[in-house]
Order: structure tokens, then C-alpha cells, then sequence
């Protein structure tokens, strides 16, 4: 397909980027705050204890919570610290479902509270995140990228959260209750500037690369070559870090493996991950039990992968059931000692995977996406300048991710095609 840019882009040349430095000037004002987690270790930041564990070899795990309010959250939260406690187990750290309301500028979100999930009415819900010494906390959905980022990455900062995205989508989801996708653009802009002015307090822009593209890259070199965009934009142009995230629409254990190690040069190994997520592809819900196994591949996989390649990603496990509010606390620490038990199988399991042939194969899907990428750019620049995060943000917005990869990243015979593309065809 051709793209027509220029009526889209007309207004982005000398774009102003001013309100950027305000934000640079209060991320520099912030205080971040420290959870009991990290107060607990002897590690200054998340960060620098994922690089450590990453560097013994120890495996890191993650879940993500869903709470229906704030008191269940605090009980659960109680409930793992004793659980884990009396079992010797660790979790590293977890995600949790907020209402998507918090997403919205403050003057609007008490109307469209959606419940079901957390909602912070002030500095002391955020920071009851940081309440347990066993547990990092994460925060993916409906924050960076959102139409209050720059609000509300300042109080999970102050809170002591460190890893938060999801910068991508910023390209999937949509607002219908906030349709000014320009001021959306500078607040998220002005979130990231909050984040790289804090990077040596261990900040990390987490992104979850099949949410923000996993319909729209159809091949995983196209989806590296999301990635490299976004580091462009986070790195590159803002000064902050991010954090790659894959897994949910990754079936087969081969992709999974040849996606890591792409992954990894495409950040020239310089890579602090934030989850893996389980796969999600081709899971029942009729007999939930037979859900197993997409845990134990999914596991034992990225076991290998971190075993071999040690990005700090943490590795996700997930209860049978699902995402939902109905998972016990039983069933977190249940997936947890499944998670443990198949570490002993770990190195018979890399001795059996031929890493090379995965290398080989990654670097045809990293050089794909390094292609994307700078044809992207190409593109751009004949409109914008392409050093200017405002206008290259806003322009990404404004093209479409999916119309750039149509374009652009026409696929070839080796090209391997994503996962979720297959199981959307199949089924």
C-alpha cells in the first residue's frame, strides 16, 4: 500500500518540545520511593537486583494479581508473604489489573470508575503497592502511554514502582472517553522524561511488545522492528530505558527462543527485561485443567532462554483459570512450585536445544526488523524530523503501526510468521 504522509505530518516539522523539559525538571524534583521489597534486599533498585539474580543464574519469576478492590489486594498481598514465607519460595514480583479510569485526567476518572479492579483516590492507595518483602510491584495497563501518564508516573515513582509501561499501547488502545490524542502524546512524552530523569534509581519503560502490535506485525522481524522504534523513541531521543516484554501470543517454544535472542541484539545485550509472559494461544476455558501444559511449555522454555541468553526477564506463570479475580492465592503459589520444580530439568534441556540454529535464525529476524525500522525512519524523514520525539511519536500515532508494517515489511519465504496470525487463520 502507498502512504500518503504528507497531509497527515504537515503540522510536525519545528514541532515545539518545550513542555518536555518542564517535565525533565520534575522528574529531577521527584523523590522515588522505596518499597519494603527492595528496602528488605540489599539491592538499591529492582533494576540492580534483576541484573544481579540474572548474573548468579538464579531464575525470576512473576504473576499478575487480579484484585477486585483494594482491601482484597491488601489481604492477598498478606496471604503471599506468609505462604511463601512458610514454603521457602520466592516470588520475584508481580503486575496487577488497576481500573482503567486511572488511565483518564483526574477531572473526568471518578465518572468512568469501571470497578472490579484497584483504583488509588490518593498518594496512600499507591503506595500501599510497595507493602510486601517478598515482591516487587509492577505496572503494565493503562499507564504510560495513557492520557494521565505523566500524572500518575509520578505517584507509582513516589510509591517505589520502577518498572512501568505499557508504552505500546500507546498504539493498541484507544480512549473513547478521552479522544485528544495530541494531549495523550505530550503526556506520555512527559512520563518518559519523568522516567530518564530517574533512570539511576533503576527506571525501566516496560513494554509489552505482542499488546501493543501482536495483530499488527505479522512476522516477528516486523515485531523487532516495533521494538527498535520504540527503543529509538525511549533511548535513543528521551534518555530513559526500556524493557521488552513478549510471550502472551507466542505458541510455539522455538519462536519464543528465536524472539529472545533477536531480541537481546537488538539491544546489542544490553537488556534488562521486565516478564515473559505465559502463552495465552489455544488455552481452555471449558476444562481449565488442561491449561497446564501451556504453563509447564511456556516455563520450561523461558527457563532455557534465560538459562542461555540472562536478559533479567522474569518468567510469568499463570493460574489455570486464567486472569481473573477468582485465582486464590493457593493457586499463585501452586504455579510457583510447578515453576520450581522443572528448574532441574534445566540443563538437560539447553544441552538438547541447538542455540546456534536459534542464533542463526534470529539474526535473519533482527536484521529483518532493523529494515522496518530504518525504512520507517526513511519515511518519516522526508516529513518530520526525525530527532524530535514529539513529532516522531506523534507521527507513529498518526500513520498507524499496522499501516507502516503493511507498507513496509512486506513478508518473504523465510520470514517467520507470528504466532497469533496463525491461530487467527486456523481457527
Amino acid at each position: 500500500m502507498a502512504l500518503d504522509l504528507k497531509e497527515k505530518l504537515k503540522d510536525l516539522r519545528g514541532a515545539d518540545c518545550s513542555f518536555i523539559d518542564e517535565a525533565r525538571r520534575t522528574g529531577r524534583e521527584l523523590k522515588v520511593g522505596q518499597t519494603r521489597f527492595v528496602a528488605a534486599s540489599e539491592f538499591q533498585s529492582e533494576k540492580s537486583y534483576k541484573k544481579a539474580m540474572s548474573k548468579k543464574g538464579r531464575m525470576m519469576y512473576h504473576f499478575h494479581l487480579c484484585c477486585e478492590n483494594n482491601e482484597v489486594f491488601k489481604t492477598q498481598i498478606r496471604e503471599l508473604d506468609e505462604k511463601l514465607s512458610a514454603k521457602g519460595l520466592c516470588l520475584d514480583r508481580f503486575g496487577i489489573s488497576i481500573d482503567p479510569a486511572m488511565a483518564l485526567p483526574a477531572d473526568i476518572r471518578e465518572k468512568n470508575k469501571k470497578g472490579g479492579a484497584l483504583y488509588f483516590a490518593g498518594q496512600e492507595d499507591w503506595d500501599m503497592l510497595g507493602m510486601s518483602e517478598k515482591m516487587q510491584p509492577h505496572l503494565g495497563d493503562n499507564m504510560i502511554g495513557s492520557p494521565a501518564s505523566y500524572e500518575i508516573v509520578q505517584n507509582a515513582l513516589k510509591a517505589g514502582v520502577t518498572t512501568i509501561g505499557n508504552v505500546s499501547q500507546f498504539f493498541g488502545y484507544e480512549y473513547p472517553e478521552f479522544s485528544d490524542v495530541d494531549a495523550r502524546t505530550r503526556s506520555t512524552l512527559q512520563a518518559m522524561a519523568v522516567m530518564a530523569e530517574n533512570v539511576d534509581a533503576g527506571t525501566l519503560i516496560h513494554s509489552n511488545l505482542d499488546d501493543g502490535y501482536g495483530d499488527k506485525a505479522a512476522d516477528l522481524g516486523l515485531l523487532i522492528g516495533c521494538a527498535l522504534l520504540e527503543k529509538y523513541l525511549v533511548e535513543d531521543l528521551m534518555g530513559a530505558k526500556i524493557a521488552h516484554s513478549y510471550g502472551d501470543m507466542f505458541f510455539s517454544p522455538e519462536k519464543r527462543l528465536i524472539f529472545l535472542s533477536a531480541l537481546k541484539t537488538a539491544h546489542k545485550g544490553d537488556l534488562t527485561g521486565s516478564m515473559v509472559f505465559t502463552n495465552k494461544l489455544g488455552r481452555n476455558s471449558a476444562d481449565i485443567e488442561r491449561n497446564t501444559p501451556h504453563l509447564c511449555m511456556s516455563v520450561l522454555c523461558d527457563m532455557a532462554g534465560q538459562y542461555v541468553y540472562q536478559t533479567g526477564h522474569a518468567i510469568a506463570t499463570m493460574a489455570n483459570q486464567g486472569l481473573t479475580t477468582d485465582v486464590t492465592t493457593d493457586e499463585v503459589v501452586r504455579t510457583l512450585e510447578y515453576a520450581k520444580e522443572l528448574e532441574a530439568y534445566i540443563p538437560d534441556v539447553v544441552s538438547l536445544i541447538d542455540f546456534d540454529k536459534i542464533d542463526r535464525r534470529a539474526k535473519e529476524v533482527y536484521d529483518r526488523g532493523e529494515m522496518f525500522f530504518e525504512s520507517t525512519l526513511e519515511v518519516l524523514s522526508d516529513h518530520i524530523d526525525i530527532d524530535n520525539p514529539y513529532a516522531v511519536l506523534s507521527a507513529l500515532k498518526r500513520v498507524g503501526i499496522g499501516n507502516l508494517t503493511d507498507a513496509l515489511g512486506r513478508m518473504d519465504r523465510d520470514s517467520i510468521i507470528a504466532d497469533y496470525n496463525l491461530f487467527e487463520h486456523d481457527h
